[in-house]
């Protein structure tokens, strides 16, 4: 949409009174823009840009291959909440996944759209995902490719990361063989949830510890294989447990609740609707911060593409198919978002001073929940916006399922993210903030 075009469309629309509860798609951006929300979409530089064609190839299997490791009992969840994230936003998104009859009955429908996670249904995905961003760069588009795994991982005895597939091991070097030398994508986003994920990403040797391990596994990236591939960023969970952390009362692995809540956008520390590394490792960075009890620890490892440090992992503000929520200034703390079919999509501890959008899959209803209320939603179609601070607010009760759900219950989430702790956490690191927007003055 060009400029003319945007300013005609705010000119006939400059008598709307205020926000509804739900808007067409665009007064839902006219509304953003005017909150100083996503002004990303009135930019001119946005249409000169080569368009961006997004593509998902998510693998979640429960099943070790190891007779010592129980199986996951969430795996398949996060595999299908990675898929309705995603699938409104991609052009095409492939999930690989056995989903168990609970799972199946909280995403009706889903089981007909997957297949086995075996190393035949993974080569074939990737060879039609491959043809399709050939396509692409030959129209002058830029190919986006998210790889996403959700499951077991291991180490085998000469130390080379793995991860289960139903068949068989997919290894490191299958990794860099089959997905990230031969692909035609110009940026490869991986997101891996498994344990000793690092080394499924990352070549031989001890992972550092410490204090200073963020640090250490920067310096020791700097000298391995994925500095080959500019291209490629990489968001890991490096915990050194031996078990994934599921949380039961979700019915997901916390580290996959919190990369989805970041993506979703409510690491979005400067409102312009794109969701950077730095800003993802920050909000999860404050969202791990209270937990003390050693088995809710959640470590994470998250490098940028060297080609693009600045490239989003979530853009929002490009999206066509999902709703969204706005969470408006006055409204603060602790939050999370569930869906009628009991699942949570999204959770944040919100700073009062201000706003926070949040992207829903829509055609649904919601709860907007927080400790000892909640408030009903319905996202009623594709680019509704939901202002929540609309909503009726009505009484909840939380049980609490035992010590390790204790942590998570009242630790999870427990420092609120915004620009103050993202600007810190940032500084710390040494890393180069993202550029804040201060919007318009929206006070009374």
């Amino acid at each position: 949409m060009g400029r003319g075009t945007l300013e005609s469309t705010f000119s006939a629309m400059s008598a709307l009174p205020a926000m509804p509860r739900s808007l067409s798609p665009p007064r839902t951006f006219r509304w953003l823009l005017l909150s100083g929300l996503w002004l990303v979409l009135a930019g001119s530089a946005q249409a000169a840009e080569p368009e961006r064609v997004s593509y998902a190839l998510i693998v979640a299997n429960n099943a070790s291959l190891d007779p010592k490791q129980a199986a996951l009992r969430y795996a398949d969840d996060d595999g299908a909440r990675y898929y309705e994230l995603f699938a409104p936003q991609m052009r095409e998104a492939v999930l690989l996944s056995v989903l168990d009859s609970e799972t199946q009955a909280r995403h009706p429908g889903l089981a007909a759209r997957t297949r086995p996670p075996t190393r035949a249904a993974l080569k074939e995905s990737l060879g039609r995902l491959s043809t399709l961003m050939r396509q692409d760069r030959e129209a002058g588009r830029t190919p986006v490719l998210y790889f996403i795994f959700t499951g077991h991982g291991q180490r085998g005895p000469a130390g080379e990361g793995t991860v289960s597939l139903l068949d068989g091991p997919f290894t490191r070097t299958d990794l860099y063989a089959q997905v990230i030398t031969p692909s035609p994508a110009s940026f490869i986003h991986l997101i891996v949830d498994a344990c000793d994920s690092y080394f499924f990403v990352n070549a031989r040797g001890g992972l550092p510890v410490g204090p200073a391990q963020a640090a250490a596994v920067t310096q020791h990236l700097a000298s391995r294989e994925l500095d080959r591939f500019p291209q490629v960023g990489v968001v890991l969970s490096t915990s050194k447990a031996q078990e994934s952390h599921e949380w039961s009362a979700i019915s997901a692995g916390v580290f996959s609740h919190q990369v989805r809540s970041a993506l979703a956008g409510a690491a979005d520390v400067n409102a312009d609707g794109r969701v950077e590394y730095s800003e993802l490792t920050a909000f999860i960075a404050a969202a791990s911060q209270g937990v003390e009890d050693v088995r809710g620890k959640v470590e994470i490892f998250a490098r940028p593409p060297p080609l693009d440090r600045s490239t989003p992992l979530s853009d929002l503000s490009r999206s066509a198919g999902l709703g969204f929520l706005l969470v408006p200034e006055g409204l603060g703390g602790r939050m999370w978002v569930e869906d009628t079919r009991g699942v949570r999509v999204a959770e944040f501890h919100k700073e009062r001073e201000r706003p926070l959008v949040l992207a829903l899959p829509p055609d649904r209803g919601y709860y907007l929940r927080s400790q000892g209320r909640e408030a009903r939603l319905t996202v009623p179609r594709a680019g509704a916006v939901v202002d929540a601070g609309g909503l009726t607010w009505n009484g909840s009760a939380i049980a609490s399922r035992g010590p390790v759900e204790d942590a998570f219950r009242d630790k999870l989430f427990g420092v609120a993210f915004g620009p103050r702790f993202y600007s810190g956490y940032v500084a710390s690191l040494g890393d180069t903030p993202v550029a804040m927007n201060p919007g318009p003055d929206l006070s009374p």
